[in-house]
């Protein structure tokens, strides 16, 4: 089988119409994943404020070093 300009041709648009189709039949699937990434990563920017409120309400208070309290 020789492969003339037109044989070549010819291959190099079927490989470039297969990558199109893939990636139109594909592209439902990648929207979703970057619509999804994106969602959550605002979700987590909205919940930033109350992750922080949480975190300082649940830090205990520091005991005092030295034992003078004891005297008290």
């Amino acid at each position: 089988m020789a492969l003339d300009a037109s044989a070549v041709l010819a291959l190099l648009g079927g490989y470039i119409a297969t990558a199109v189709g893939v990636f139109l039949l594909y592209s439902p699937v990648i929207v979703l994943i970057i619509s999804l990434l994106l969602t959550a990563g605002l979700l987590q920017l909205l919940a930033w404020p109350f992750i922080v409120l949480i975190r300082k309400l649940r830090r205990k208070p520091k005991h005092p070093d030295d034992s003078s309290w004891l005297l008290h």
